[in-house]
């Protein structure tokens, strides 16, 4: 398996899914590329930005085919699921020479093309960076993936809101003592989706990061505050958590499509910054399909182990883009209708999810147009549609009350247990030669 994200755009090149931006280009006018260029189902790579000598690759997991390739497997979801039982330790390397530069004083945007994503955004802000910092109590590293705010020079706001750093910040600051962080950004996507997991108290994330790859991550010590960090990472920022800088966070643009502003966060003061030849900044839009793919690759790995187990007739499940998660398409064969409800309220009792419509295994649940069809033509409102109020959702959803409660929908579009007609197909004709008349037709392939 790839060990960095250098290896990674390697292997990917082969496959013919990145598109390389060789124009020059303008940080304040990336993220509307990002936007514009994402949804042609390739990895962004920008390699001349103005005003900086590193390139910039966006798009990383443009879809779930990429883990696929990865893990080695037709079944990603499967492997995922058995991979993040495991652990492996880390190992120790010895790294390669970096480039160092003090920073104390000077302005980050002179050396990174951090991006000001959305036009109500309060700055730019790093959405890929991985924060490490040292339990006090027992040593062990604490990671996590949390958004950072530009302050101006070398100051970044600091999101905080989840274990296991929420903990260790808290037994810092009552210590009377400063956190300590190190952050990687830039690296290969199984390790970065790793991050982004909840681990059992008393781990290591870069042991399940090691699990899912089927070895111990290659680690180096941050040179000025000794934590373990990624070997393979592009750029390696050390500092500490002012407390007593605290201000307000955001707007931000979320994966939700919404602005979300919190009232305080602490400042990070960056010291150092370390980096190799030829770096490669990675940033994500937080509503791209990067940011989609990565939800909802770990959400359909726990769905399709449960789901086909309890339903065996559900034959694919599809996450809707653009929904971080909540929208589901379900494909099924079976011919008893009451299973199908069941099934519904199954899945809807996930909190993260909040719309399934279920369909035959004859519509292609990837096109919206189908689905509405079998909608349209399928489905009886009156005995199809599952409304049920006050369950658990996610909190970034922007209809929530009472912090989780939302309103779940269920959609029975199948044909089961309904007088409907056969579906009409087109007829299919001589493949071989329908292609060949369709590669003369100009612009056709």
């Amino acid at each position: 398996m790839v060990a960095s994200l250098k290896e990674y755009l390697d292997l990917v090149q082969t496959k013919n899914w990145v598109l390389t931006i060789k124009e020059k280009v303008y940080r304040e006018d990336i993220p509307a590329l990002i936007e514009k260029l994402s949804w042609e189902g390739k990895i962004l790579l920008f390699e001349k930005i103005k005003g900086y000598e590193c390139k910039l690759v966006a798009n990383l997991v443009p879809s779930h085919d990429v883990f696929k390739v990865l893990f080695g497997t037709e079944n990603p979801y499967e492997y995922f699921i058995n991979a993040i039982q495991r652990t492996e330790k880390q190992i120790h390397v010895k790294g390669k020479k970096r480039k160092h530069i003090d920073v104390s004083g000077k302005d980050l945007l002179d050396f990174i093309p951090i991006l000001k994503h959305y036009e109500k955004d309060s700055a730019p802000f790093i959405t890929t960076g991985i924060i490490s910092s040292s339990d006090p109590d027992s040593g062990i590293v604490g990671r996590g993936i949390h958004r950072m705010e530009y302050r101006g020079k070398n100051h970044l706001g600091v999101t905080l809101l989840n274990p296991p750093l929420t903990t260790i910040h808290e037994k810092y600051l009552s210590r009377g003592l400063k956190m300590p962080v190190a952050i990687t950004i830039g690296v290969d996507p199984a390790f970065f989706i790793s991050m982004a997991l909840k681990v059992p108290s008393g781990t290591d994330k870069f042991e399940v990061a090691g699990g899912l790859k089927g070895k111990g991550i290659e680690v180096i010590q941050s040179p000025q505050l000794g934590i373990d960090v990624p070997a393979s990472g592009e750029l390696l920022l050390e500092g500490y958590v002012d407390e007593s800088m605290c201000k307000k966070d955001g707007p931000l643009g979320e994966i939700s499509g919404y602005y979300l502003s919190l009232e305080k966060t602490p400042t990070i003061v960056v010291q150092h910054m370390y980096y190799g030849d030829d770096l490669i900044y990675h940033a994500l839009l937080p509503t791209s399909p990067e940011s989609d793919r990565y939800l909802t690759f770990v959400s359909r790995a726990h769905l399709d182990e449960s789901t086909k187990k309890l339903f065996p007739f559900v034959v694919n499940i599809t996450f809707v883009p653009k929904t971080f998660g909540s929208s589901l398409v379900v494909n099924v064969r079976t011919p008893e209708k009451f299973k199908i409800r069941n099934l519904m309220l199954f899945l809807l009792s996930f909190p993260m999810i909040k719309k399934v419509v279920v369909v035959d295994d004859d519509v292609n649940a990837e096109d919206p147009y189908d689905v509405e069809w079998a909608v349209i033509t399928r489905c009886k409102a009156d005995e199809d549609f599952i409304i049920i109020n006050k369950l658990q959702g996610q909190p970034i959803d922007p209809t929530v009350e009472d912090v989780y409660g939302v309103t779940k929908i269920g959609i029975n579009a199948t044909i089961q247990g309904k007088s409907i007609e056969e579906r009409a197909m087109v007829s299919k004709g001589n493949a071989k030669r329908i292609q060949a008349v369709m590669s003369k037709i100009t612009g056709r392939c």
